[in-house]
């Protein structure tokens, strides 16, 4: 059987009015924030040029500078690595608290060849934490040639 809105809306109200309260309100009606983290957000991108080398660092903790007693919480990471064609890569993703490194290996999915360069993009949801260190090791196959590597981290900070 199933209530009408409006009479179960009528009922509700009679029963305010009879006790003379207010209704429950569905959000708080004292002033807050939705959603607190929008105010200690950050994002930060590197576009680096690989040059030839197996190995390329790209160090994002300058960029985010998170303050003594803070903690940045990633929550999305995105990259486009560019290769010549028929070359691999790898996408590392590097935090720290405290002492203790950690490492998430991040899928990047062939898009395509544009121009004689193999397209690989990664896009990722995640949610890391670091209290200092945040960066990405790009791994390649080959020292020979160059390629391009853009990556963009958003997240925020909360207390540690």
């Amino acid at each position: 059987m199933k209530t009408d809105p409006n009479t179960h809306r009528a009922t509700i109200k009679k029963k305010i009015h009879a006790t003379g309260k207010k209704a429950a309100a569905r959000h708080s009606e004292h002033k807050t924030c939705a959603d607190c983290r929008a105010f200690h957000a950050f994002q930060a991108w590197h576009d680096q040029k690989l040059t030839p080398s197996f190995n390329w660092s790209i160090d994002f903790t300058n960029d985010v500078n998170i303050p003594a007693g803070k903690r940045a919480v990633i929550e999305l990471v995105t990259a486009t690595i560019s290769v010549p064609t028929g070359e691999k890569a790898r996408l590392r993703f590097g935090t720290s608290l405290g002492m203790a490194p950690s490492n998430f290996d991040l899928t990047l999915t062939p898009q395509g060849t544009v121009a004689g360069e193999d397209i690989l993009m990664a896009t990722h949801t995640i949610r890391a934490y670091s209290d200092h260190d945040i960066g990405f090791d790009v791994n390649r196959d080959n020292a020979q040639t160059e390629g391009n590597a853009t990556i963009c981290i958003s997240g925020y900070l909360v207390d540690a």
